[in-house]
């Protein structure tokens, strides 16, 4: 945010331009490029895992940062990342307010509207946010990344079948769903960090400076 006119209506914000607009709908208009083909550029109709994988490195490390703040950010999703010029990637908070991505929130009896895709069992159920809790909803922006944002998180489950789902975590049964290990996503991603971020107890989901070096890693 650059700066703000509370005066007179309307109420303004003036924020950075980003060119590429919202990383969702970037990510929506691409297809993965074949790796195999040494040295070729994205052409604006492609990218590379590298380059996706790069992207996942600055939002982690933005949010590196913001856990650095011990500030929660609630609402973490590729809709709440920018794209500006040569992929730069940086963390915002407007998805809520496009009717674009109405579908992606859901109004909880007596509560607040809420992108139960992307939140952990615990938000859900219990209306608790931590950075534990961003972590779970960094590990669906990441599945996220990884699909080109072709399918919305849980497609194949209506909303009442997630809040179910939250309830098999809190059961812990040994029956909840998660989502699927994405065609481009190497298992050691998968298993070690993207599962990671959904572990039921929310001490044991990895932090957001573990997160960033693990796929600091990965890029080498």
């Amino acid at each position: 945010m650059l700066a703000v006119c509370v005066d007179t209506d309307p109420l303004c914000m003036i924020t950075e331009y980003m060119e590429n607009g919202d990383l969702n709908q970037f990510l929506h208009k691409l297809s993965l490029s074949d790796e195999k083909m040494h040295g070729q550029e994205e052409d604006g109709k492609t990218v590379s895992y590298k380059k996706l994988i790069d992207m996942a490195v600055q939002i982690a490390s933005g949010m590196k940062y913001l856990s650095s703040l011990n500030f929660v950010h609630r609402d973490l999703a590729t809709r709440n990342c920018l794209v500006g010029k040569n992929y730069t990637i940086k963390i915002a908070d407007f998805g809520m307010s496009r009717n674009l991505y109405r579908g992606d929130y859901y109004r909880i009896q007596g509560r607040a509207v809420l992108p139960i895709r992307w939140m952990s069992w615990e938000s859900i159920l219990l209306g608790k946010f931590t950075m534990a809790s961003d972590v779970w909803a960094f590990g669906v922006t990441l599945w996220e990344i990884l699909t080109l944002c072709k399918d919305q998180p849980y497609s194949h489950l209506s909303d009442e079948k997630i809040i179910e789902n939250t309830g098999e975590f809190f059961r812990d049964k040994g029956k909840q769903v998660y989502l699927p290990r994405p065609k481009c996503c190497p298992d050691s991603i998968y298993n070690d960090l993207m599962l990671s971020c959904w572990r039921r107890n929310a001490k044991q989901r990895p932090s957001f400076q573990e997160i960033h070096l693990r796929l600091m890693e990965s890029l080498v």
